[in-house]
C-alpha cells in the first residue's frame, strides 16, 4: 500500500469525521420528532423545482467546458461534457475535491484529452467562479452591510477561536513558501520534478483557454446561467416553508453566498458545513435560531 493511498484514506476519513461532528453539534438539541413533523409540512414541488434548476446548472457548466476545450483545440460532444461533470458532483458527495479528478478521468477516457490540460481549464473554471462568489459577496456586504454585522457577530459567539486559526493559518501558509523558495535548488534535483513542470506546463496551456475562446458570448452567458441557477435553487426553497417565504430577493443572494462559502470547507458534499452556515445565517434573517 503507498504512501499517497494512505494519505487519501486518511484525507477521507478526516472529512468523514469532520462532517459528523458539524451535523452532530447542529441536531443534537433537535427533537427527531419535531423535525419529522416540521419536514411533514414542507411543499416539495419547491423542492423539486429547485433540483431542476440545479440540473440546468450542471448542463450550463457541461456547455461552458466544452467552449473551453475547443479553445485548446479539443472537440468534445456536448452529452460527454455534462456527463463528466454530473459524475464529478456526484463523487464529491462522497470524497470531498474528487470530483475533479473523476470529471476529468470520465472526459478522458471518452475524448482522449491529455489530463492535465482538462485540469487547467478546471482551475479556469473555479477561478472565474470565484471572481463571481466574491462579486456576489460584495454585493451583499454593501446592499446587507447590517446583517453581515450581525452574521459576523453570531459566527464570532460561536467560535472565539476563530481569529487565533486563521492567523495560524496564514503563518503556516507563509512557512511553507519560505522553505520552498530557500530549498528550491535541492527541489529541481528531485526526480519527480520534471513530471511536475510538464504537469504545470499543461495548466497554464488550460489557462490559455480564455484568451483563445472563439466565442466569449456564449462562454460568459453560460457563466451568467450557472449563477442564476444557484441562486433559483435557494431561493425557490424559501417558498416550501410559510417561515422563510416572506424571504426577498436580496435575502436569497445572502444566503446563496453564504452556501457557497459552506462549500468551500472539505467535507462530502458539503454535508454539514453548508448546513451549519446557512442555518447560522437563516438564524441572522430572523428565521429561527441555532445553538451549538
Amino acid at each position: 500500500m503507498n504512501n499517497s493511498f494512505v494519505t487519501k484514506i486518511i484525507k477521507y476519513i478526516l472529512s468523514i469525521f469532520l462532517t459528523i461532528i458539524i451535523v452532530y453539534f447542529l441536531f443534537k438539541h433537535q427533537d427527531p420528532i419535531s423535525l419529522v413533523n416540521e419536514l411533514k409540512k414542507v411543499d416539495f414541488n419547491w423542492i423539486i423545482l429547485s433540483m431542476i434548476f440545479g440540473a440546468l446548472a450542471y448542463v450550463s457548466r457541461g456547455l461552458r467546458w466544452k467552449i473551453m476545450l475547443e479553445a485548446i483545440d479539443y472537440k468534445t460532444s456536448n452529452i460527454n461534457n455534462i456527463a463528466a461533470v454530473s459524475i464529478g458532483y456526484f463523487t464529491n458527495l462522497f470524497v470531498p475535491r474528487a470530483g475533479e479528478i473523476t470529471r476529468c478521468t470520465a472526459l478522458n477516457q471518452k475524448e482522449k484529452i491529455p489530463l492535465n490540460k482538462l485540469f487547467g481549464t478546471i482551475i479556469v473554471e473555479r477561478v472565474i467562479d470565484f471572481m463571481a462568489l466574491i462579486f456576489l459577496l460584495l454585493f451583499t456586504i454593501i446592499s446587507q452591510h447590517k446583517i453581515i454585522k450581525d452574521f459576523y457577530l453570531a459566527i464570532k459567539n460561536q467560535n472565539s477561536e476563530t481569529n487565533s486559526k486563521i492567523l495560524l493559518f496564514f503563518a503556516s501558509f507563509i512557512t511553507l513558501i519560505l522553505i520552498i523558495f530557500l530549498l528550491k535548488k535541492q527541489i529541481k534535483k528531485l526526480s519527480f520534478y520534471e513530471k511536475i513542470k510538464q504537469f504545470i506546463d499543461g495548466l497554464k496551456e488550460g489557462f490559455k483557454s480564455v484568451g483563445n475562446i472563439k466565442n466569449k458570448t456564449h462562454f460568459w452567458i453560460h457563466t451568467f446561467i450557472i449563477w442564476l441557477m444557484y441562486f433559483l435553487m435557494t431561493y425557490v426553497c424559501f417558498f416550501s416553508m410559510s417561515e422563510t417565504n416572506h424571504l426577498s430577493l436580496i435575502d436569497g443572494v445572502f444566503i446563496l453566498v453564504l452556501g457557497g462559502i459552506g462549500m468551500v470547507i472539505p467535507t462530502p458534499g458539503g454535508i454539514g458545513s453548508y448546513h451549519a452556515i446557512v442555518m447560522i445565517g437563516l438564524a441572522v434573517l430572523g428565521v429561527g435560531y441555532i445553538s451549538f
